[in-house]
């Protein structure tokens, strides 16, 4: 039986970085974003939903399978320890984590000056004209459009259940509800300039042996001798490639509006 701990966090915030480097270790595997938060969703869909299990609600069974998703997923991969990227932060994840995961629940949650996350995503909107929020701006009615388009990218970006939002919603219900505890917060900053330290508070938290890592000449994210397909989703190459050679803070030279920045200012809730 494998070990598993949860990381997730702000989009852009180093979610593929900290992989790389983790994965170096034998004994880890950092996973890509997980398809297991869907799979229990739909399980307890079902639980809730399905004429049959009305009829015949045999209970223990089902969590039994519910109970059972981690260890079935990941009995094949070829490691100790599982770093499930995954959504597991949400209010509804968690709880279900609470419910079904038999193990101590540790979450590594990266974190990012906002301002910095909205930069990097119009960074790849500008290098990728397919890239799926230039394909949210350009299906706008833009007759009803008063703002610049980049100050309407920076609201999609930001939109009710973006990516961004979720995890900032998801940062604020459990600090509110006192799951603290649970949660170990990584500054991109951090990581980028001081990494040795962060990799090993990262060891701490986890409580596993520690395990000499190298922060130049990475290889690109893999697992279970797969990679990512951004293709498929007009992501653009960059949202999953990272610099190979070193690691360093880049700066997206980018100004954006003053609204913008008035808006979206001091939402950084780990401070």
């Amino acid at each position: 039986m494998k070990n598993i701990y949860f990381m997730y966090g702000l989009p852009r915030a180093g979610n593929t970085l900290l992989s790389c480097i983790l994965n170096q270790n034998p004994a880890i595997n950092a996973t890509p974003n997980s398809i297991i938060p869907s799979i229990m969703f739909a399980m307890e869909f079902i639980k809730c939903n399905d004429s049959v299990y009305k009829n015949f609600p045999d209970e223990k069974s089902f969590n039994n399978v519910l109970e059972s998703v981690f260890d079935s997923y990941y009995k094949d991969w070829n490691c100790d320890i599982i770093v499930e990227r995954g959504a597991w932060i949400t209010p509804y994840n968690f709880n279900i984590l609470e419910k079904y995961f038999r193990s101590e629940i540790k979450i590594i949650v990266l974190v990012r000056d906002v301002l910095e996350v909205i930069k990097s995503y119009i960074n790849i909107c500008n290098k990728y004209p397919n890239f799926y929020i230039n394909r949210k701006y350009e299906n706008l009615d833009h007759t009803t459009l008063y703002k610049s388009e980049l100050e309407e990218k920076c609201d999609l970006i930001m939109q009710k259940e973006s990516s961004v939002d979720k995890a900032l919603y998801s940062i604020r219900w459990l600090l509110d509800n006192n799951k603290k505890n649970h949660l170990h917060f990584v500054k991109y900053n951090d990581l980028v300039k001081n990494t040795g330290d962060v990799i090993k508070g990262i060891y701490e938290f986890l409580n596993i042996d520690f395990y000499g890592h190298t922060f130049t000449n990475l290889k690109q994210f893999s697992a279970n001798n797969l990679k990512y397909n951004d293709d498929s989703l007009g992501f653009g190459s960059d949202m999953h490639t990272i610099r190979s050679d070193k690691i360093e803070f880049i700066d997206n030279q980018i100004e954006l509006p003053l609204r913008v920045i008035n808006k979206f200012s001091g939402l950084e809730l780990w401070s």
